[in-house]
């Protein structure tokens, strides 16, 4: 490739670019002859597979490689746990899942990465796996039907490298999982203090400067002030948005048979309205890069499941039973 192709292919500024080329050519990685680089040693990974969408040249097309592991995931997970109203739970539609494993890929968070994945209703760590690509893959989830779901995988399909606990993110992180991973994937609750929990919780699990991290968050129950909020928190946090896919995601109505929940809603309490007739809970993906070693800043955390779940902007979050008895 000469540089001008190769340069479409990376992310960091010219002067850095610039800069890793001349590393690779000295460590003799990389000739540089006929003004076109070409590798001089085997890389320990695949060909590159092309995801980028072959019409806006932008977004991801699943094809080839990731739409075998599309198919291979709708069947390993026709069975899987549906959605309970405990945990403000409800999965996004397959092939959304796929593509965020084959964005994640794109950005180079996969291959060899070690991931760390705070909550596990989509089964994300399911379609990684398949993908044979990340170094290993530990997910902590408070449902234990999905810590089960994600190890009964594990084991008919012989993976190896993907570790899953049931852990409550009310509780301090595990020593064990602080400061240990490349990559963090979650998607979080979405009241204030719940947000910066859980987002806190995965910054915590990082290893430094240069790791990433993936957030899902909507516009459906997160204000643009709330948005704001969270963004000066990731900055102050040590973190650069290099990202936003909105409304990459979408929750299908009838998959999640999630019928019972919007009797608790406030916005069936608020509007005289009919369960819908559309998929209409939408989220966007958001990417984190540490452009320092990244530190979590001060918040002040929910005080129980109450102000973990429900705000004021909570008005397509189910209320958990336990609450309902509380009043």
């Amino acid at each position: 490739m000469t540089f001008w192709e190769l340069i479409n292919h990376q992310d960091s500024h010219i002067v850095e670019f610039v800069k890793t080329l001349k590393d690779l050519i000295q460590e003799g990685v990389v000739a540089y002859e006929g003004y076109k680089f070409h590798l001089k040693v085997d890389p320990p990974f695949r060909p590159k597979e092309d995801v980028v969408c072959s019409q806006c040249c932008v977004g991801i097309e699943l094809k080839g490689f990731f739409a075998e592991v599309l198919e291979r995931f709708l069947a390993l997970t026709a069975q899987r746990p549906l959605p309970k109203s405990d945990y403000d739970q409800g999965f996004i539609r397959p092939e959304d899942t796929v593509s965020r494993v084959a964005f994640m890929y794109e950005r180079g968070d996969l291959e060899d990465q070690e991931v760390f994945i705070l909550g596990d209703d989509d089964l994300l760590s399911v379609a990684i796996g398949l993908t044979g690509m990340a170094k290993r893959v530990t997910v902590v989830e408070i449902d234990q039907r999905i810590v089960d779901f994600i190890k009964a995988f594990c084991e008919a399909e012989g993976v190896k490298n993907i570790e899953v606990k049931q852990y409550n993110a009310l509780q301090e992180l595990p020593q064990e999982d602080k400061k240990a991973y490349d990559v963090f994937v979650t998607d979080p609750v979405e009241t204030y203090k719940g947000l910066k929990l859980f987002v806190g919780r995965c910054i915590e699990s990082l290893k430094g400067k240069g790791t990433a991290g993936y957030v899902g968050l909507t516009h459906r129950e997160a204000s643009l002030e709330k948005w704001r909020d969270f963004e000066r928190f990731m900055i102050e946090a040590g973190f650069a948005i290099t990202d936003i896919l909105r409304d990459f995601s979408t929750y299908p109505e009838r998959e999640n048979m999630w019928d019972e929940f919007y009797k608790t809603y406030e916005l069936m309490k608020s509007f005289p309205l009919e369960r819908p007739n559309v998929d209409w809970y939408k989220s966007s993906f958001m990417r984190f890069e540490a452009v320092t070693d990244p530190v979590v800043p001060s918040f002040e955390p929910p005080h129980g499941p109450k102000e973990l779940y429900l705000d004021e902007e909570a008005w397509a979050t189910p209320k958990p039973p336990y609450l309902m008895e509380e009043g």
